[in-house]
């Protein structure tokens, strides 16, 4: 079976792409396969947030993500300078930039392009979701 990574660039609330991406992981590991990590880049760092408040019948990214990180234990990275300039910030990035609070989700970790670069590597294909 294949090691599977994902990179998702789309924004939460005006594309598909967050959505996308969790049906095409869970089918993936439903089929035998792996997903080594999910990063998230450009707008795609907006699915990150903790603080978005999707309505009722909308898709709640974060806590969606959160939720297969924790049962498959994959990693979901946010791109840290995509992040930055969209206010979507983890504890050292609001402290750093003197801000208020942080507003990334707890499952999800901010790194750099090297993160997604070595997941690339590591895994048998990588799959986009813009």
């Amino acid at each position: 079976m294949a090691a599977i990574n994902l990179l998702v660039t789309g924004a939460v609330f005006s594309t598909q792409a967050g959505f996308s991406a969790l049906r095409f992981a869970n089918a993936a590991i439903a089929a035998g396969h792996s997903i080594t990590q999910v990063f998230f880049y450009q707008d795609g760092v907006t699915q990150g947030s903790a603080l978005s408040v999707p309505l009722g019948d909308e898709f709640d990214a974060s806590s969606a993500w959160g939720e297969l990180a924790d049962k498959q234990g994959i990693e979901l990275v946010i791109c840290v300078s995509a992040g930055e300039r969209r206010g979507v910030l983890g504890d050292a990035q609001a402290h750093e930039f003197a801000k208020a609070a942080h507003n990334l989700h707890s499952s999800f970790r901010v790194e750099g392009l090297g993160v997604l670069h070595d997941a690339c590597l590591q895994a048998d294909r990588t799959v986009t979701f813009k």
